[in-house]
């Protein structure tokens, strides 16, 4: 076997669980007997030490006693005798008995002492010391307690007893206790040992086991089963390691039945998609989705050919940026998004990047998810270019045919007025020099070609170009400018005027003269209509895109409504409404709802109107914020 595989094995074999527990129970044990030897040994040694010290302390009180008599009667025979017989104690090194003066009395080992005084700091210490005193000293190269005690009769003191006990035997017996717990420790990790190896041999064994079955599973060989046997804990284990196993192989057929229906179910789905991709790819309007940030999330082809923009430039970016050339289209995506309300067929100007322009009409929708989670919003863009040719050409057919309708209408009026001329005309001769004649000549004559320079001036106001100076004004200025034109006709007539203007209406920038003749005829045509002690009511407000008046147009305008009770319009009457030349009027051309008709086209507004016989009308203008070229302008 090689080095490697052989350490190999050598590592896996002490990095098993079998010699984990043994080396944690010999380890345990091994703290444990520590921990019980030192406290044993402390202990016993303090029993060992604490005999000693208390033997000695009988000894040196012995002797004190049977040596006071012989210090009193100086009878230093008696005194030699008792040293001599303590000495002959066990462990007693010396014996020496001091006199009042601190000098040796007797001297169990050295008697050429006695009658000299002892000057070490240990005799000193012990010839002064009025109580038992026990200190460590050596005596010919042995350790010994030396212990001393005062000899005192009644209050006085008439020496000091001091005794030597050797340490030797106290050491030996404190080093066979060290022995004997050490033999005690290794007796027991022995036996501990021995156990802790049977016992973690039959925890590791069906661990093992599950180990091995665990790494099975990891293969993915789920039909593991292990024998429910050993220990409580451990058979428990292998219980539920069998039933996890069942579970498991369950479960995975399960997984695999259910992989094969998804798998099945994303088949459909890519089919589904695949099929939807390509009707967005056929649609032929723009398809632009947003999702929840206003971020682009999908973009069809026919998008792309719209704003000339491609998918992989623009998808994730934010739609302010990707349409910034043309912000309107950008706000009704957000007003979108944040109201969760869609918009329909709003026509506006595409202007792409290369700053060519493409007339589209815009429709917008929130998109759901299928529990009805927002999920964002869908722009719709329809390319209305052929509508908007087919719209002008409608736009010139009408105006050949309205050209014909206008000539008629202008012959008859004019043929009027130059009939009355001709009647004139050819009656001069004969009553010229009639003065009454003359008079009524200069009278009618001037005013029949007035009226027909009127209409002429009429006529050509309605049909050149708009010549707009716009400039900053508020919509309820002009409404009052008109009000105050016809305030006696107002007061005469008993008419009652409500004003209804929005406060938060900002100006708007406009040609003010242009609007103040719209307005006006707006307010003369509702005087005319209501009889007198009728209601003329003004309105101003913001409009909102959702109104059916509002599909051309694209961002927010401003709203007028001029309501009147008067007789009102028939259906009949209703699509004639902006002809020149219709009026309902005894007196009157007929040009002015048109002229104004063109007066709020020019400016890139809308007119229209809705009236109940009998209860009254309401015109209702809607202009932009700034003046904008007419779809007719476009396209002419």
């Amino acid at each position: 076997m090689r080095p490697r595989a052989l350490l190999d094995r050598v590592g896996r074999r002490f990095d098993s669980l079998q010699t984990r527990l043994l080396a944690g129970t010999i380890l345990i044990f091994l703290v444990v007997m520590t921990g019980v030897i030192a406290v044993v040994e402390y202990r016993q040694r303090a029993a060992i030490i604490g005999e000693v010290l208390r033997r000695g302390e009988v000894i040196v009180r012995d002797l004190a006693a049977i040596s006071s008599s012989p210090l009193l009667l100086y009878n230093f025979t008696a005194l030699e005798q008792n040293v001599d017989r303590v000495r002959g104690n066990t462990d007693v090194v010396y014996a020496v008995v001091l006199d009042a003066e601190g000098k040796v009395a007797a001297h169990s080992r050295r008697p050429e002492l006695v009658g000299s005084a002892l000057t070490a700091p240990l005799d000193r210490a012990a010839a002064t010391t009025e109580t038992l005193l026990v200190q460590e000293s050596q005596a010919r190269g042995e350790a010994v307690y030396d212990f001393a005690v005062p000899v005192m009769i009644g209050a006085q003191r008439w020496g000091t007893v001091r005794v030597g006990l050797s340490k030797r035997r106290m050491e030996a017996q404190i080093r066979r206790t060290r022995i004997e717990l050490a033999g005690l420790t290794a007796v027991t990790l022995l036996v501990g040992g021995l156990a802790a190896a049977l016992v973690a041999r039959a925890i590791s064994r069906p661990v093992r086991e599950l180990a091995a079955g665990a790494e099975a599973i990891a293969r993915g060989d789920l039909d593991q089963r292990i024998e429910a046997g050993g220990f409580g804990e451990i058979g428990q284990l292998a219980v539920v390691f069998n039933h996890m196993t069942a579970q498991l192989l369950q479960q995975r057929r399960d997984l695999e039945a259910t992989h094969e229906s998804l798998r099945d179910r994303f088949e459909e789905v890519a089919d589904l998609k695949s099929y939807t991709d390509s009707i967005l790819a056929s649609i032929t309007s723009g398809i632009v989705t947003l999702d929840l940030d206003g971020r682009v999330a999908t973009v069809n082809p026919a998008a792309e050919l719209l704003t000339g923009l491609f998918a992989g430039e623009i998808v994730g970016r934010y739609c302010t940026e990707v349409f910034a050339h043309t912000p309107e289209v950008s706000e009704i995506l957000m007003e979108a998004l944040a109201s969760r309300a869609g918009l329909g067929h709003v026509s506006l100007s595409l202007r792409r990047r290369n700053g060519t322009t493409v007339p589209v009409e815009m429709s917008t929708a929130p998109l759901r998810g299928l529990e009805g989670k927002d999920l964002g919003v869908v722009g719709v863009f329809r390319d209305v270019s052929q509508v908007r040719e087919l719209e002008g050409q409608l736009r010139r057919s009408d105006r050949l045919a309205a050209l014909g309708t206008f000539a008629a209408g202008l012959a008859h009026e004019i043929k009027n007025l130059l009939a009355s001329l001709r009647t004139f005309t050819r009656i001069i001769p004969r009553k010229f020099e009639d003065a009454r004649f003359r008079e009524t000549f200069m009278r009618v004559v001037p005013h029949e070609l007035e009226r027909i320079n009127g209409i002429v001036e009429q006529l050509l106001e309605l049909a050149r170009p708009s010549r707009l100076r716009p400039a900053p004004l508020t919509v309820p200025g002009v409404l009052d400018r008109v009000l105050e034109l016809y305030a006696n006709e107002l007061d005469a007539q008993a008419i009652v005027v409500t004003r209804e203007y929005a406060r938060d209406v900002p100006a708007i920038t406009a040609d003010p003269e242009r609007l103040y003749e719209a307005f006006l005829n707006l307010v003369n045509n509702a005087l005319a209509a209501m009889a007198p002690g009728g209601r003329l009511t003004l309105r101003t407000g913001w409009h909102r895109p959702g109104d059916p008046m509002g599909r051309g147009a694209a961002g927010r305008r401003v709203r007028v409504e001029i309501e009147d009770t008067g007789s009102g319009i028939s259906p009949s009457e209703a699509e004639k409404v902006f002809d020149p030349f219709f009026t309902t009027k005894a007196e009157g051309t007929g040009l002015g709802l048109a002229l104004t008709h063109k007066i709020i086209e020019d400016h890139g507004g809308s007119i229209g109107f809705r009236s109940t016989p009998g209860v009254g009308t309401v015109f209702t203008v809607l202009l932009p914020l700034a003046p904008e070229r007419t779809a007719g302008e476009r396209d002419v």
